[in-house]
């Protein structure tokens, strides 16, 4: 991924906490055929191995599976984004830009093939994402409906080679031009707008800080 070094991120800790609050990925790689691409919920176990595993499932019935094992791919986590108006800096010779935050992961695929291994990734991802229900569903793994539709899928990790991560948040402007597109942000009810300027408020926070310190 192309980072300015304005807007690179290489904290471990941010970076595996924005994919936990994103975790709706994108898994992309290679193929003969050509470049295939998938969307798929992801589970990151930062503690497992040397950088941490995704974990993941898919359909039986896609295709995309069949040539992952042992290969590295790339899973593409978005973030939010805001078109950035050139009018809302107040100045000329300025132009419009997208502001957003994304994360790239780069790994090597492990088809997981023992029963139960497959359930206790399954189980591990159930509970994620169901930890923050009223009434949080609890999968019965031998239930035979359940049991029927895990036949259905395959399961896999990828073990993380490298992580990127990309806050573009206007850091390449004064503080002044960027309380301008904060403003701009907030008039705004167009894509993540209003989350875009909550961020970039508290880059200039954190700016402020570092500065005062």
């Amino acid at each position: 991924m192309y980072i300015p070094k304005a807007f690179e991120v290489n904290d471990k800790t941010k970076l595996v906490n924005f994919i936990k609050d994103n975790s709706f990925g994108i898994l992309f790689s290679q193929e003969e055929s050509g470049p295939l691409a998938t969307h798929l919920p992801f589970l990151m176990d930062a503690k497992t191995g040397e950088n941490g595993v995704l974990i993941g499932h898919m359909a039986k019935q896609n295709p995309h599976w069949n040539k992952l094992n042992g290969k590295e791919v790339l899973v593409v986590f978005p973030g939010p984004h805001a078109y950035i108006s050139a009018s809302w800096y107040n100045e000329p010779n300025t132009v419009p830009t997208w502001n957003y935050v994304a994360v790239h992961v780069y790994g090597t695929v492990r088809i997981i093939e023992k029963n139960e291994e497959i359930v206790e990734r399954m189980e591990k991802m159930v509970s994620f994402y169901e930890s923050s229900m009223p009434t949080p569903w609890n999968a019965q793994f031998n239930d035979e409906f359940i049991d029927r539709l895990m036949n259905g899928i395959v399961v896999f990790e990828i073990s993380i080679n490298k992580m990127e991560g990309k806050w573009k948040l206007s850091q390449n402007h004064s503080i002044e031009r960027q309380q301008n597109v904060i403003n701009g942000l907030k008039a705004s009810n167009k894509y993540d707008s209003a989350t875009i300027a909550k961020m970039m408020e508290r880059n200039i926070q954190l700016s402020k800080r570092h500065i005062d310190s």
